[in-house]
């Protein structure tokens, strides 16, 4: 969750760069875009309660992530 946290608190402009050329970091550090994708499939693993209370964190976080996920990165089916 760190990972995904530390990238939606970055600008629009680093987020922006990074999705149209992709950040060399992420092979050493991680991509936070498989993060979230598998926050989803840890919520989905998780009793419903666990599921619902970091489901409102990680919707907090998405929300300041100013670019639209697509269905691959963890917002769909």
């Amino acid at each position: 969750m760190r990972l995904w946290r530390d990238y939606v608190r970055r600008s629009k402009r680093q987020q922006w760069h990074d999705y149209e050329w992709g950040n060399v970091h992420w092979y050493c550090c991680g991509n936070p875009l498989e993060a979230r994708a598998l926050l989803d499939k840890v919520m989905n693993a998780m009793s419903l309660r666990g599921a619902r209370e970091l489901r409102k964190i990680i919707n907090r976080l998405d929300a300041a992530y100013s670019i639209p996920l697509s269905p691959h990165d963890g917002k769909g089916g």
